[in-house]
């Protein structure tokens, strides 16, 4: 059933439905049309054929060797005819079985003067006249429709085969000429999946569409535009909002500095400035990362970047972070994978991304586990995964986990500001890459990082 939700193969099954409903219906007018002209072919001149006998035989009723001489002119059983001369109930003459051996002249029975009229495969008529002696004489005459019926049924086979060689084409040549009618709308849903806030530009291709397409592709090149002017609205809010924030941030974060360093009050009010202090750290921090995605969405990807390989820069990062992990007893190892991969990009950024992840990591692994980073290529793409022993996370928060200020709920009381791995998707889709997650309660965690490989490196995966 799966196929059915085609559009394509939906429209072409209900016009070979309806192409074959028309057949059947034109295919059985046409051989009970056949079959009625073919019947009345041969019964209209059965009566014409009783009264040539007649005219033939009248003056021989007598004589039954002249009256069969006579009757053996009409060559009734060559012909699939039956002919019977009597008088009453004696049988003058009859004739022999046809060639078809379609019915037996001896079983068809004595019958009243009647038109033709149809007596199980032989269509029979039947007339008496008065003969010069003054004797009845009935004569009856009939026709088989064996040669009818096989004719009817040859012209059935047929129509039904030409009709299914029909239907066949019609559904191979349907199904290309919709092919061919939505290629249109494929282009557009092509161009839909690829569209990103990194190319804000781009929009859905009009040329050579149906006028109805190509008032839809217009109703949702509008709608881009909309929504593009909405999100660098709200992009440029954020932003100036980051910067508006951070110097009184600055600010304040340096008097509660100088009260701690100058004034001393009781220890309740240094506790309170701590907090504030350590509340107001946080809060810088958090504007410092929405500063960073806004310059992830200023499209600065889309400049000159050199080549970075993947796998050194991996070990310096981890490196850096080994004295936070022993800190908590945690393993670092790796990174491991083929140093030959490498990347376009901004290495600053991509450092960014693996001090995000591998912190997280990090924070979210009880003591004695284990942090694994792993550098291969994959297809046309390099991936860098970042493993660990930790405490996962529940398949529901998959889909949301990359969204800013979407924190999962621990038990650790470690959650930052939400903002971290948002951080993360934003360098990695300027970098014309993707994120995922793989992850369970209980079980750890895998991010993936998939970025396109630079050209060299392309072209080895392929080889």
């Amino acid at each position: 059933m799966r196929l059915f939700r085609s559009v394509t193969a939906r429209l072409v099954f209900f016009y070979c439905l309806l192409l074959a409903l028309l057949g059947g219906a034109f295919m059985l007018y046409t051989v009970l049309s056949f079959r009625h002209y073919a019947r009345d072919t041969v019964s209209n001149p059965i009566p014409v054929r009783i009264q040539v006998v007649w005219d033939m035989v009248q003056g021989s009723v007598d004589d039954p060797a002249r009256l069969a001489a006579l009757m053996e002119r009409f060559a009734t059983e060559a012909q699939d005819r039956f002919l019977r001369v009597r008088h009453g109930t004696r049988i003058l003459y009859r004739s022999g079985d046809p060639a078809d051996h379609s019915f037996s002249s001896a079983k068809i029975p004595l019958q009243a003067p009647a038109q033709p009229h149809l007596l199980g495969n032989l269509i029979v008529a039947t007339n008496s006249f008065i003969a010069p002696n003054g004797e009845e004489i009935t004569i009856d005459s009939g026709q088989s429709l064996a040669s009818v019926e096989s004719l009817g049924n040859q012209l059935a086979a047929l129509v039904f085969v030409g009709l299914t060689v029909l239907l066949l084409l019609t559904g191979i040549a349907g199904f290309i000429l919709m092919q061919g009618a939505l290629k249109p709308v494929e282009e557009m849903i092509k161009a839909a999946e690829a569209y990103s806030f990194s190319d804000p530009q781009k929009r859905l291709p009009l040329i050579g569409t149906d006028p109805r397409l190509e008032a839809l592709g217009l109703a949702l090149n509008r709608m881009l535009d909309r929504l593009d002017a909405a999100y660098v609205h709200v992009s440029r809010f954020s932003a100036d909002a980051a910067h508006e924030l951070r110097t009184p941030l600055t600010i304040i974060r340096g008097e509660l500095e100088l009260v701690m360093g100058e004034a001393k009050a009781s220890p309740d009010l240094e506790r309170a400035i701590s907090n504030a202090l350590e509340e107001m750290n946080r809060l810088s921090g958090m504007v410092d990362s929405l500063i960073t995605l806004s310059r992830m969405e200023s499209l600065w990807g889309r400049h000159t970047h050199p080549r970075i390989a993947l796998l050194p820069l991996a070990q310096e990062t981890m490196e850096q972070m080994n004295l936070l992990a022993e800190e908590k007893n945690i393993v670092l190892s790796g990174p491991d994978g083929d140093p030959a991969v490498a990347v376009t990009g901004d290495r600053d950024r991509l450092k960014q991304v693996l001090v995000n992840l591998i912190d997280n990591a990090i924070k979210y692994t009880p003591e004695g586990g284990e942090v694994h980073v792993n550098v291969a290529a994959s297809g046309h793409k390099a991936q860098l995964k970042v493993q660990d022993t930790g405490i996962g996370v529940e398949l529901a928060h998959h889909v949301r986990i990359f969204d800013r200020f979407y924190r999962v709920s621990t038990d650790r009381g470690e959650a930052g500001a939400g903002l971290g791995l948002a951080i993360v998707r934003s360098i990695c889709h300027a970098h014309g890459g993707t994120i995922a997650i793989n992850s369970m309660p209980g079980r750890g965690s895998c991010f993936v990082m998939e970025l396109p490989l630079t050209g060299t490196e392309a072209d080895s995966a392929r080889k």
